[in-house]
């Protein structure tokens, strides 16, 4: 009777474990496809293509090719701008983890493009880092043999700083380079 009890009490736990596990993996499910919509959304975006909220994925399977290389995720333009490789990328800014999109041409010279995904700099100084304005600034921008970020941009592999917010700009800089040169040699030979 006692080993009779004991068996049905490890049965009940044993479910109960699993129904919870089996839960916080379908919300892990649920909340990682909002994080791709949100993705795909800015990467749409970056290339100016238009897309109801409801359609998002839709659109995005369209005119993208996902490319799995060493464990990270790419996006190929299927169509605007074909071949054109965008990658999520983040590194440490000032204040917090600066994550952004990245479009870079397919034979590693210019930059498509960039957008902020996320961070917390300083609102008003390295905030800026979100504005439009300031990350229309990189497109078509030379990035060989490396973008540098600086206070009066005069050569084609250089876009004009944040004022007063060199910290976060320097940051940015290395974080995309870091980012295109991993890039490129994940795409060597395979383009």
């Amino acid at each position: 009777m006692k080993n009779l009890r004991m068996i049905i009490f490890l049965m009940i736990i044993s479910t109960v474990c699993v129904l919870l596990l089996s839960g916080a993996n379908l919300v892990y499910e649920r909340a990682s496809e909002i994080f791709n919509v949100r993705l795909f959304g800015v990467i749409l975006n970056m290339f100016e293509i238009k897309a109801g909220e409801n359609e998002v994925k839709k659109v995005f399977t369209e005119n993208f090719e996902t490319k799995i290389i060493g464990g990270k995720t790419y996006y190929v333009s299927k169509n605007k701008a074909k071949g054109v490789i965008v990658f999520k990328t983040q590194g440490p800014g000032l204040w917090s983890t600066i994550e952004i999109v990245v479009g870079i041409y397919p034979d590693f010279e210019k930059l498509y493009g960039i957008r902020v995904v996320s961070q917390a700099e300083t609102p008003g100084l390295g905030g800026r880092i979100s504005e439009p304005q300031f990350q229309a600034r990189f497109k078509d921008v030379v990035i060989k043999p490396s973008l540098r970020i600086v206070k009066f941009a005069s050569a084609p592999n250089e876009v004009d700083a944040v004022t007063g917010a060199s910290k976060t700009s320097k940051a940015l800089e290395i974080i995309i380079n870091k980012a295109v040169a991993e890039t490129e040699q994940a795409f060597k030979g395979k383009i």
